[in-house]
């Protein structure tokens, strides 16, 4: 058992795991959502509605958590603390691309079309102050 070096966390974060989103509500409480991502450039993007309440919750408070988490053994998470931004630069792009590291090349261009094509979206962008994580040693 240990931690992650940078090289194991940046690969382990370019897997398609769900993660888990932590963002304050406005009366200091946490609000937890799975999400997917994708690990670009050092930052974790993630696609929103923009009326979600995590958007809501970024845009108050901008300290957040996101969680990843192996579903097997050996288990290993990254827990990254940081703070967030919501924009849509780069957010067509980002969508493609998450899909399709979701879902394969065919279904992940048709639900990323699907996605952008109500224009509801927005990107949040996660960038890390400091990342916590944990694998079990592979027996």
């Amino acid at each position: 058992m240990g931690t992650l070096n940078s090289a194991e966390v940046d690969e382990f974060l370019s897997q398609p795991l769900t993660a888990q989103l932590v963002t304050m509500h406005a009366a200091g409480t946490p609000h937890v959502a799975p999400v997917w991502f994708l690990w670009d450039k050092g930052r974790a993007l993630v696609m929103a509605d923009r009326a979600a309440v995590k958007v809501r919750n970024i845009r108050r408070n901008s300290a957040v958590a996101l969680c990843v988490a192996t579903p097997d053994h050996p288990y290993s998470f990254v827990t990254i603390e940081g703070t967030a931004e919501v924009t849509d630069s780069g957010l067509d792009d980002m969508v493609r691309r998450t899909c399709v590291l979701y879902e394969g090349e065919e279904r992940g261009a048709e639900f990323a079309a699907e996605l952008l094509a109500d224009e509801r979206l927005s990107l949040i962008v996660i960038s890390p102050g400091r990342f916590i994580s944990w694998k079990e040693d592979e027996e």
